[in-house]
């Protein structure tokens, strides 16, 4: 029995879902089933490291791409003491300049080679970058022994040279080539020693073949399933359980997101052909009802829905000298759908009213340089930095506790785990009135406040909507003793979700009879 997670996404700035896949595998790592998460594309060593910091062990990952050599490890076990004096014989090296987080090689003053460290420990390496007259032409990649090796050509874009990649050779442990990778303008096509092609699709086509899906393994979709990836599933895979993870929400009014609007493009494909799905999972009942709704508005077959939230909390996390008085909290990605400018001229209101209010906005830019300049403009120009402070990207898992109220202006949220962080630490809610998580984390007068929410205020007049968040912040601080009261009541809808009771709700659907997971009949 074998339980496999497709995807992790490579190329993408770190977002809720990659925060949800690892509360998911580490709820999973100890089952007594084989449980493996699936890059479809080659990940670089960030990407391994970033879910092995989310959650998701090295051990559990599998490259589709390294599958087709007998090399499947991800792990590093190459030390850069045993590779140094091999590449001395090799390159004739002169000079040694040890950085941070690589080594480079020098000859006749330049650069040859750089050793590429591994950040925990710089024992270890997992690459070499090899340069002729400055020009990168190769890079190998290691884990157990050499995995791969990438060529590059000097190519030019506005007159700009850049290493181009056009080809990538993947072998096996005994040094013999597996297979190559070939980039074109638009394409690519892996080709094999016996002179077998294939594009990409056929590429994943064969490796789900390859994986002999039997009833007794579960296939989980837990990324926008594209048509590429679903169709091999459907041919090859049509014995094995089907579930598709719905993250996001799946539909969206005007307003709602600055991306999308009615369907989600990220799940039309299991829309379309839900009637190949076993059963979808969703965080909250209200989503569950409403992606129902929207199945048979649009005609398509409905599946089995079943709400697992999409994390759960190790332990409720207990302040140690109590919590910074009058302070805020904001955790979240400050893109524009998190609505962190809201939040900001709020929090300018009420701090004009009671001046000891401030306010810590942890979370990244996300990539779009302009939205966090304005966030930083709105702050300045206000001369509130002071009491607005970018606190950045951070490991916040024992930060909440130290703040006594966390707000978020979000559009909408699907789960929300740093909403639901924030109640396992305690923190009293204030939040606008959305779905779905805002009304599972956010329950009026029992931990906080919902704020009244009306989508015209996302492209009309939202003076009226910044004034009613302000006067909540001022409330919520005005009554010590009901601020305490709000505080237990996070606490309280925290126990709900421990990472024990989120387990127990996995194992009872995945595996609902402890020996295999089902099956089911096809036409």
């Amino acid at each position: 029995m074998a339980v496999y997670v497709f995807k992790l996404l490579v190329g993408y700035v770190p977002n809720g879902v990659d925060n949800a896949q690892g509360y998911r595998a580490r709820m999973l790592r100890d089952l007594p089933y084989s449980v493996k998460h699936v890059f479809t594309e080659v990940p670089v060593r960030k990407y391994i490291g970033r879910y092995n910091k989310n959650g998701v062990s090295t051990d559990q990952m599998m490259s589709m791409h390294q599958y087709f050599t007998d090399n499947h490890s991800l792990e590093l076990e190459e030390k850069v003491k045993n590779k140094l004096p091999e590449l001395k014989k090799v390159l004739h090296y002169t000079e040694i300049e040890r950085m941070k987080e690589e080594i480079r090689l020098r000859k006749d003053g330049s650069v040859i080679a750089t050793i590429l460290l591994d950040e925990h420990n710089n024992d270890y390496f997992y690459g070499i970058h090899y340069y002729n007259h400055g020009k990168l032409v190769r890079t190998e990649i290691y884990t157990k022994g050499i995995s791969y090796v990438n060529y590059y050509i000097t190519a030019y874009e506005n007159d700009i040279p850049y290493a181009k990649l056009v080809r990538r050779t993947f072998y096996n442990r005994d040094g013999s080539v597996a297979f190559d990778q070939i980039f074109g303008e638009k394409e690519e096509w892996y080709v094999f020693p016996k002179g077998k092609v294939y594009t990409k699709v056929q590429l994943i086509t064969e490796f789900i073949k390859r994986l002999n899906l039997s009833d007794s393994d579960t296939i989980v979709l837990d990324r926008p399933a594209i048509q590429e990836l679903l169709q091999p599933l459907f041919q090859f895979g049509r014995d094995a359980r089907l579930i598709v993870i719905i993250h996001s929400g799946h539909f969206f009014k005007n307003g709602e997101d600055p991306h999308s609007k009615y369907l989600n493009w990220e799940y039309y494909y299991c829309f379309k052909y839900s009637e190949m799905i076993d059963a979808m999972v969703v965080s909250t009942q209200e989503q569950k009802q409403e992606l129902m709704e929207k199945l048979q508005e649009y005609q398509c077959n409905v599946p089995d829905i079943v709400v697992i939230p999409a994390g759960g909390l190790d332990v409720l996390q207990y302040p140690e000298e109590g919590r910074y008085p009058y302070s805020l909290i904001s955790v979240s990605r400050l893109d524009k759908r998190k609505k962190i400018d809201w939040i900001i001229r709020a929090v300018i209101k009420a701090h004009g009213i009671n001046p000891h209010i401030f306010i810590d906005i942890y979370g990244h830019d996300d990539g779009d340089k302009d939205n966090m300049k304005y966030l930083e403009d709105l702050v300045s120009l206000n001369n509130a930095q002071s009491y607005i402070r970018f606190m950045g990207q951070a490991d916040v898992t024992e930060v909440y506790k130290n703040y006594e109220v966390y707000i978020s202006a979000s559009l909408w949220e699907t789960f929300g785990l740093s909403l639901m962080e924030a109640v396992g630490s305690g923190t009293a809610m204030i939040g606008l009135d959305v779905k779905y998580g805002n009304h599972l984390f956010i329950q009026p007068e029992k931990n906080g406040y919902l704020v009244d929410f009306d989508l015209c205020y996302v492209e009309g007049n939202d003076d009226a909507l910044i004034d009613r968040i302000a006067d909540r912040i001022v409330e919520i601080f005005s009554d010590k003793e009901k601020l305490k009261e709000f505080q237990h009541g996070s606490y309280e809808i925290g126990k709900q979700f421990l990472s024990e009771v989120i387990e127990e709700k996995w194992k009872a659907f995945l595996f609902p009879d402890n020996s295999k997971c089902c099956s089911r009949e096809h036409n």
